[in-house]
């Protein structure tokens, strides 16, 4: 089903180190669903008491879903702490994700971060949105400024922050919560990287080049979670967004950052 991470999610070994799937959809590939594959392939070869502690992707060429990926996973390092690997996703001759990821046992230590930042209201007061994954819709994402129907339709709509949860629950699996996550961590980033106060026409061309997670505690993700993510900087037609996720107490369980390609509309010749 298109609302079943699980399923969603599922890859098949096909050699020590190797290993393929046929992503659930229809037309363009969401980036955050080929990272989430990437991430559970490259957990498949770490030992079981290492989780995510970080990942690092490039998107190099466009996806298309309901056709087949393969999903190739190097060993850079296998330590009794760490272990680091590198997965290159590829479909029909392209490359449409290079991702390094890295795994952490967690040692005993200080548990600390800089406290919740929690805008209201929570998320029974708020209303879901309508998806805005084409044909897939395993998450329940609801806007803290409200319905984006609300939101002017001009320009790129900016959706952060939000409440957002897996729509079908997952199994009790560490490294799925983990993956959930960083699918999430991609939706509409490109929004939240851009000029705070003179947001993108609507029809712009806005791509992602680079997304990176790391993962400070467990990621259980059987409730909601905030997702936030704000502008630091747009230059030289790229703007990149920082972005944090946290409980509903404010634990903080993951950062990201992700930096995004913007073009302007092209319109017509004058006299056209």
């Amino acid at each position: 089903m298109d609302d079943d991470f699980a399923a969603l999610l599922e890859i098949r070994r096909t050699a020590t180190d190797r290993f393929e799937a046929v992503p659930v959809g229809e037309g363009h590939l969401f980036g955050g669903y080929t990272l989430a594959l990437a991430l559970r392939a490259a957990a498949s070869t770490v030992a079981d008491h290492l989780r995510p502690q970080s990942l690092h992707a490039y998107f190099l060429d466009p996806g298309v879903a309901g056709r087949r990926l393969g999903i190739d996973v190097q060993r850079w390092r296998d330590g009794r702490s760490f272990a680091v690997r590198q997965v290159t996703v590829t479909q029909d001759g392209g490359t449409p994700l290079l991702v390094t990821a890295s795994f952490h046992v967690g040692e005993e230590g200080p548990d600390w971060d800089r406290g919740p930042d929690l805008p209201g209201p929570g998320p029974e007061e708020l209303v879901t949105d309508a998806s805005m994954l084409g044909s897939i819709d395993p998450i329940e994402v609801r806007l803290v400024a409200g319905p984006r129907d609300r939101l002017p339709p001009d320009v790129l709509p900016r959706l952060h922050p939000y409440w957002a949860r897996p729509r079908g629950g997952l199994p009790d699996d560490p490294v799925l919560h983990a993956c959930a996550l960083a699918f999430v961590s991609d939706y509409m980033v490109v929004s939240s990287a851009q000029v705070l106060d003179d947001p993108a026409p609507a029809d712009s061309m806005v791509v992602t080049l680079d997304h990176a997670v790391w993962f400070h505690r467990p990621a259980v993700h059987d409730d909601w979670l905030l997702y936030s993510a704000d502008p630091v900087s747009v230059a030289a037609g790229r703007g990149l967004g920082l972005g944090s996720v946290r409980t509903r107490d404010g634990r903080l369980l993951a950062s990201f950052a992700q930096e995004a390609l913007t073009r302007p509309p092209r319109r017509p010749p004058s006299g056209s």
